[in-house]
């Protein structure tokens, strides 16, 4: 674990000052510097653009960051152009993710020698990878923020020092109609292909209250839809709570309830039958299974047989009876063969999943996976790719085309697709392309299902206005 960065030591920077009293974050600094995003930027004209890549964990962290460098007066802008300080917020899971980065990193450093850009910020995965140090000394970067020590960037953009030493506790921009709550950090797990452990470190968890406090203060600014996240995000555990009791607990306080992402080896019986229980919570559930057959599964150090995870979701399948279903699958991990393959692909239909992301397996430096023995060719790999996932859009399409005819209450999630149409999700989890009837994002609609495809259900005019 000699990649671990610290939240003490997780940063490495060419600038700073002392610490002083920490601030919430929220709060406008002193000396009159600050001025509402809605009302223009403050006379400095300072200007900050956040790039983000990888999971929906980077996209909160994002978040949080974006609240910092508003508090410290900067306008959020999107093009690199136009931006004194440019926040690189990335991913490590796979190889190609880093050298995406790099890209960018390229870039960047051209744009400050011509001085278009004053300053650059890695944050991230890559930033607590040990390669960093590599990164920041190539590529000129003012700042390198780890994984367990984002507060960090409130100093660097002249706020007063955060003094929090575990990140999640600060919040993400409130308002929005959805928003993102993290309630653990980091993997206990070992899995031979993730390098998450390594960036991301053991698991930390935040305490129950404090979790249902920034819950109840989205809530009263306006959010509607709280998804809950963690890299095993139902290992979750406080005094003998587990992640089911506080499932419990945020939806009693919020609205609308979500969480991702869960491990097989960690979700309860309890946990299903509660997605069932409760009228807040969306009726889906994502539970990555990685693979159908036992000798892969051990291969990958799951911790968990394939019956086992077909029990899982036949318990799921009695209590959600409406529910949708996702899961991730690999396909060509080291020593894989036909028969493991066959099984992934019984285990498919045994299930019946209505979306799963599915991955080739892709050698990631750092991992056991990168240097095991029994490479799968790439075109074997490919075959076995597209198979699983035609049985899966397979499966997707007969269930999708059972709603078609039924009356749904819609939430609408995003904006237009371009077609007079909002991109919706019914409370079994489906997603829902619809006309908007003049709703915005947050609002909810009723309409018919008219149509169906493998990804996505087609709905017609809503009845009646939103709400």
């Amino acid at each position: 674990m000699s990649s671990i960065v610290s939240g003490e030591a997780g940063m490495r920077r060419t600038g700073g000052s002392a610490s002083a009293a920490p601030i919430p974050l929220g709060r406008k600094p002193a000396g009159g510097a600050f001025q509402e995003a809605s009302g223009g930027v403050s006379a400095s004209k300072k200007t900050a653009c956040i790039r983000t890549f990888g999971c929906q964990m980077n996209v909160h962290d994002s978040d949080r960051m974006r609240r910092m460098i508003r508090d410290a007066g900067y306008a959020e802008v999107h093009r690199y152009e136009e931006a004194d300080l440019v926040v690189l917020n990335t991913c490590y899971v796979r190889e190609n993710a880093v050298d995406r980065v790099k890209g960018h990193l390229g870039e960047l450093n051209r744009l400050k020698r011509e001085g278009r850009v004053k300053k650059v910020a890695l944050a991230g995965c890559i930033g607590a990878a040990g390669e960093a140090t590599e990164l920041e000394r190539r590529y000129g970067i003012d700042l390198v923020l780890g994984t367990h020590n984002t507060y960090e960037l409130a100093e660097f953009v002249g706020l007063p020092g955060m003094e929090e030493t575990f990140t999640p506790e600060l919040p993400g921009t409130e308002g929005e109609h959805a928003a993102f709550v993290t309630i653990m950090t980091g993997c206990n797990y070992v899995c031979s292909y993730c390098i998450v452990p390594a960036v991301r470190g053991r698991m930390v968890c935040r305490p129950m209250e404090n979790v249902v406090e920034e819950v109840e203060r989205l809530v009263s600014s306006g959010t509607r839809y709280v998804t809950l996240l963690g890299q095993t995000v139902d290992a979750w555990r406080e005094d003998g709570r587990r992640f089911c009791d506080l499932l419990e607990r945020v939806a009693e306080a919020a609205p609308r309830v979500w969480f991702t992402t869960s491990h097989p080896s960690n979700m309860e019986d309890r946990t299903l039958r509660l997605i069932g229980e409760k009228a807040t919570i969306v009726r889906r559930l994502h539970l990555p299974v990685q693979s159908g057959s036992d000798r892969m599964l051990k291969a990958m150090h799951r911790g968990y047989k394939s019956d086992r995870y077909r029990r899982k979701i036949e318990v799921f399948r009695e209590a959600v009876p409406d529910g949708t279903l996702s899961t991730d699958i690999i396909v060509g991990h080291p020593g894989e063969t036909e028969e493991d393959h066959e099984e992934t692909l019984r285990l498919v239909a045994d299930c019946a999943f209505d979306a799963a992301y599915v991955f080739k397996f892709s050698p990631r430096r750092g991992t056991e996976a990168a240097s095991l023995p029994g490479a799968v060719p790439e075109k074997v790999a490919q075959r076995r790719f597209m198979e699983v996932l035609r049985a899966v859009e397979s499966n997707a399409l007969h269930n999708n085309r059972r709603k078609i005819g039924s009356v749904q209450e819609i939430y609408v999630r995003h904006g237009h697709t371009g077609e007079g149409k909002a991109i919706g999700e019914t409370w079994s989890g489906h997603a829902v392309h619809v006309p908007t009837g003049g709703a915005e994002p947050g609002r909810y609609v009723t309409a018919r299902i008219e149509g169906a495809g493998p990804h996505v259900l087609y709905a017609g005019e809503p009845s009646g206005p939103p709400r």
